[in-house]
């Protein structure tokens, strides 16, 4: 597979197991909008995107289960059970050209990573290393200078403005957010 495509495959979900006996595959998608797996007409399996292959889908559907939303696919050439076990629980990807357009105010995980997080006072608070999907909302991880960590609620109250373009997040810090 050429760098330049494996460059541009976003994580998008897991299979987690198969389900019934015609080949579908459950997938716990990596997205707050699940239906945009649903749009694709391909997908790459594999461990990381450098070993994925790729992979045309016949039909996705979504479920609500006990543990939230999840994707219900039929892959090509997936017909019955054996297959769909066959393929185990390998990471789902998507090409970045082919998942929908983000609206005003939404990011793709990769492109918050490495961002500076400053306060609204202007004060270097880190780097964004990381971000945590939790059931209430996701947390980023920051690195701090002082080489400890800070998670902060991803959620209107603390995030004043995020610049992917300048790779700047600000921060409403209160008291004992920061330490």
């Amino acid at each position: 597979m050429s760098t330049s495509l494996t460059e541009n495959l976003l994580l998008i979900g897991r299979i987690t197991r198969p389900h019934g006996l015609k080949g579908e595959c459950k997938i716990i998608p990596e997205s707050d909008d699940p239906s945009r797996v649903c749009n694709l007409k391909r997908i790459w399996l594999g461990s990381s995107p450098e070993t994925a292959k790729s992979y045309l889908i016949d039909s996705a559907r979504l479920q609500t289960s006990k543990r939230g939303i999840t994707v219900l696919m039929h892959i090509a050439g997936i017909d019955s059970l054996d297959d769909a076990q066959r393929i185990g629980k390998p990471k789902v990807y998507g090409h970045i050209d082919d998942l929908p357009p983000l609206e005003d105010g939404e990011y793709y995980m990769h492109d918050l990573i490495g961002v500076q997080v400053v306060s609204e006072e202007g004060d270097s608070v880190g780097t964004l290393k990381d971000v945590l999907e939790t059931q209430a909302h996701p947390l980023y991880v920051i690195d701090r200078p002082d080489s400890s960590e800070t998670l902060v609620p991803a959620v209107p109250e603390f995030i004043v403005s995020t610049d992917i373009n300048q790779r700047q997040m600000i921060i409403r810090c209160i008291e004992g957010l920061i330490s």
